[in-house]
């Protein structure tokens, strides 16, 4: 309660319930400057502080008010600081009040805002608690605003970084792939139940991989070294050192979201032109389980994988490439939807889950079956080029011995010329034998893999043949 006054004794005074902050309230406005009462009457509006700060300096010899410099000139809502043409006729009239009460005062009405500026600016506040007033709560408006522009400009610093070196997006990369984390990358696709649906606005949702990969990318104790692939590209013949101070900045989920699904879409086009080129024996197609898979007999020939990169497509995607490879996750980062699940205006999926899975399986062993009797096929093929090359080889070898036994005649026994051309017969003959040899042994494998090569029909042609004879059983039961 505050300091109330007897109505029959007017010195008597109640204290037993003094209020202490009304009181320090009322002591501070009876304390209060004729600007501070008209700043805290007006509702403290910021346009009001910056009016009555014209024509003041700091003590550092800032101008008081001045919304055309900075951080005042780069507001998003300068409005709320920048005084109006009514604003300063007001403190024109207010100034002439309090500080030249018995002056003859201006009427600004008809001025315009250039000649009510160069007025206050000639004219500033007098009253000394007003300009220490003023002052402080300006400085305080102005450190807040200028605080709000550094933040904003360190966000669009951060965002507007370019990634345009392979570091950031190979920590990206062993983000999203952290062990850490698997099990919600794995599972980013699955469809959630009711529960999770429901909840997914809710503070206490758990984070999905994308806030999940941010928030390792952010972490400033995550060391991230790449691996050493020289075979895969020159980029990655040392360790790269990918630690958090070599980066553009932070990320956010968003920005997660955005690079991985860039990465994603320039991989399956990078590998789609891979696949089509004839790599991997068979031109595997999108929604296959092998698709974009490296063979062990592909390898052995080196990996070209860095020829079908395009202008837009970068180190890092061989890079991701190669890591969801060889870690068995290629699928999940491709997340290719398969035929038998896709809709369009003639096919619909099988509501059926066993179905779709016998189909998928069965695809899947016919294509096995068909890459391998296309192997063996090419393997027969060569086996073939082979053996011509080296009968062609046997009958020039055969000539040339010939032909020296032919010379040989002409020569004299026991002449040093006589025996060169005979040790020239004997080594030809040599040869001979080691093409012959080496010809029926090819002849030989030639068979087998001939066998083998068609065995996939000699299956299918007995498989006919049994339905034929079931057939006829059960036409002759009937």
């Amino acid at each position: 309660m505050s300091l109330t006054k007897s109505p029959t004794d007017p010195a008597s005074f109640s204290f037993s319930d003094l209020d202490a902050d009304a009181l320090a309230q009322e002591m501070a406005e009876l304390d209060a400057g004729p600007a501070e009462r008209f700043y805290k009457k007006n509702g403290e509006k910021a346009v009001d502080l910056m009016a009555m700060g014209i024509g003041l300096k700091t003590s550092d010899f800032r101008e008081v008010g001045n919304t055309d410099e900075e951080p005042y000139a780069s507001m998003k809502f300068r409005k709320k600081v920048v005084p109006t043409q009514k604003h300063l006729t007001d403190e024109i009239k207010r100034r002439c009040i309090v500080d030249k009460p018995n002056e003859k005062h201006p009427s600004p009405r008809n001025w315009d805002k250039k000649k009510c500026m160069a007025w206050l600016q000639a004219n500033p506040v007098g009253n000394g608690s007003d300009r220490a007033f003023i002052i402080a709560e300006e400085r305080k408006l102005y450190d807040l605003v200028l605080k709000a522009q550094n933040e904003k400009d360190e966000k669009e610093k951060e965002r507007a970084s370019p990634w345009n070196y392979t570091e950031p997006y190979i920590r990206l990369i062993e983000c999203m792939l952290d062990e850490s984390i698997r099990d919600k990358f794995t599972n980013m696709n699955d469809i959630g139940g009711r529960d999770e649906l429901d909840a997914r606005n809710s503070v206490e949702r758990p984070e999905n991989v994308y806030e999940a990969c941010a928030r390792l990318f952010n972490d400033d104790g995550k060391v991230v070294l790449s691996r050493v692939l020289p075979e895969l590209h020159s980029t990655f013949s040392e360790c790269l050192d990918c630690s958090f101070h070599k980066m553009p900045g932070k990320v956010t989920p968003e920005d997660v979201k955005r690079r991985w699904g860039d990465c994603r879409a320039k991989l399956i086009k990078m590998i789609s032109r891979w696949e089509l080129s004839g790599n991997g024996f068979g031109q595997r197609h999108q929604g296959d389980d092998d698709f974009g898979h490296m063979d062990d007999d592909v390898m052995e020939c080196g990996d070209n994988r860095a020829n079908f990169m395009d202008s837009q497509t970068k180190e890092h995607i061989l890079y991701l490439w190669h890591v969801a490879d060889q870690e068995e996750i290629l699928k999940n980062v491709l997340h290719v939807i398969a035929e038998s699940s896709c809709a369009d205006s003639e096919t619909c999926p099988s509501v059926s889950t066993t179905d779709a899975v016998t189909a998928s399986s069965r695809k899947r062993r016919a294509d096995e079956r068909q890459l391998a009797f296309f192997r063996a096929k090419m393997g027969l093929a060569m086996t073939c080029m082979s053996r011509a090359a080296l009968v062609k080889e046997l009958r020039e070898t055969q000539d040339k011995e010939m032909e020296y036994t032919i010379k040989l005649l002409d020569t004299t026994e026991g002449s040093k010329i006589h025996e060169i051309y005979l040790g020239r017969i004997a080594t030809l003959s040599e040869q001979i034998e080691i093409i012959q040899d080496t010809i029926h042994q090819m002849a030989k494998e030639a068979m087998e893999e001939e066998d083998s090569a068609d065995k996939p029909s000699r299956k299918k042609k007995k498989k006919k043949g049994t339905i034929v004879e079931q057939q006829e059983e059960v036409e002759e039961g009937d």
